[in-house]
């Protein structure tokens, strides 16, 4: 048993307790019942009460109920970076950091946005005080493990299981399949007058039957799936209306309808809700029910197109639109981990005050990010890659990544990025 003495207990404690301990700790206001518990003990106060415990001593982040602006001077805690210094029986607040990160506070504050208004990454402590590629809530937990093994050997985290987690947002499922066909006339002649007859010829041979669309990689990757053994997730993109930005295919069409039942008979599937929908409610509720008959099953799976997200309005649409699981948690520019975490946790709508039953589940590395922002090539996004993974190994966490179908696809440009994903499964599955 592993008991938290605190003289006020607050929804934010509340919540971090639960994630760090996964329900293996409880919380008093009682100092005889923390005295009489055998077991590990911390005391989240400003007084120290035994020399045995782990004294904690608050910065009162846990117990505002407000939002403001934060002092945060990063120091170093075996060679990790903290916040929220104080001096305690460890140099800073814990639970007042942990909640930071994971309640993703910052972004509740006023910041910068990218060009696709989202929270610019370069906003971000992670990023501005260079921990972004380290999943350091996992890291000081590790740590605080060490610690509070002083007081019982035996004593330890909820034990955690290492697990890569493949996911895929069909943005474009075909190329030239089940397009329009305005779409395939207008870029015929836009290719023909581009001069890249190699285009005109392969649309002909795709639309004639005589050659297979190169965005159709499914069987491919089935079969990668079955050889290696993993359990990836699909998320589709269902805009009914298309822009620059939600290109994909009309989800109406009979081969939209045939891919997505296909997949849903033997993954995981889930929505990749528009960019439009962001803002409309109603949108997102047609995009969800629009997969759901395609799917013939519920839908309680997500992730933003673009990772476009707005604290605490996207979390809250999600949630009324019956989503269960979020994947969206990374960011778009940049690879490395948002939430400073590589383990799924429930979001905490810091509003409200209050648990939510929306499971965020973290990713660390997109491929588009690499290929357009990051500016790697094929060797060195294998690098990249290769370096979150075993950064995530090292913590027991899930090493969820994003890839594209059409970044996959069987074109001369892309051919490189398929045999990186290919190398990576050989590596390490």
């Amino acid at each position: 048993m592993t008991v938290i003495y605190t003289p006020h207990i607050s929804p934010r404690l509340q919540y971090i307790v639960a994630h760090l301990f996964e329900g293996s700790a409880g919380i008093t206001t009682s100092i005889e019942e923390y005295h009489d518990t055998i077991g590990v003990k911390i005391n989240y106060s400003n007084t120290k009460m035994i020399d045995s415990e782990l004294w904690i001593i608050p910065s009162g982040l846990l117990q505002e109920k407000n939002i403001r602006d934060q002092s945060i001077e990063i120091t170093y805690w075996q060679q990790l970076p903290v916040f929220f210094s104080t001096k305690g029986s460890i140099p800073f607040d814990i639970f007042s950091a942990a909640f930071y990160v994971l309640s993703r506070y910052e972004e509740y504050l006023p910041h910068e946005k990218d060009p696709y208004g989202r929270y610019a990454y370069t906003n971000s402590i992670a990023w501005k005080y260079q921990f972004l590629d380290q999943p350091v809530l996992d890291l000081w937990m590790k740590q605080l493990e060490l610690v509070l093994k002083q007081q019982q050997s035996s004593w330890h985290l909820p034990i955690r299981i290492f697990s890569i987690e493949p996911t895929y947002d069909i943005d474009q499922a075909y190329r030239y399949l089940w397009l329009s066909p305005f779409r395939n006339i207008r870029g015929y002649f836009f290719d023909l007058f581009q001069g890249q007859f190699d285009h005109v010829t392969t649309r002909m041979k795709v639309l004639s039957g005589k050659q297979k669309d190169s965005y159709d990689i499914y069987d491919w990757l089935d079969a990668l799936h079955i050889q290696y053994q993993l359990d990836p997730i699909y998320f589709f993109l269902m805009a009914e209306k298309r822009n620059s930005i939600d290109k994909n295919i009309d989800p109406y069409t009979r081969g939209m309808q045939q891919l997505i039942s296909r997949h849903a008979g033997k993954y995981t599937i889930g929505i990749h809700p528009s960019a439009q929908s962001n803002s409309d409610i109603d949108r997102l509720n047609r995009e969800c029910q629009l997969l759901q008959y395609h799917a013939d099953q519920k839908i309680e799976r997500s992730r933003q197109h673009y990772v476009i997200m707005d604290f605490p309005d996207t979390y809250r649409r999600l949630i009324q639109s019956g989503i269960l699981h979020d994947y969206s948690m990374g960011y778009g520019a940049v690879n490395g981990f948002r939430a400073s975490i590589a383990h799924s946790f429930y979001w905490y709508d810091l509003l409200n005050e209050q648990t939510t039953n929306l499971r965020i589940h973290p990713f660390c590395y997109m491929d588009s990010t690499a290929i357009f922002h990051e500016r790697l090539n094929a060797e060195m996004a294998m690098e990249r890659m290769s370096g979150l993974y075993e950064t995530v190994k090292k913590v027991n966490g899930t090493f969820s990544f994003i890839l594209h179908n059409h970044f996959l696809a069987e074109q001369s440009e892309w051919m490189i990025w398929r045999q990186l994903y290919e190398d990576f499964l050989k590596k390490y599955c």
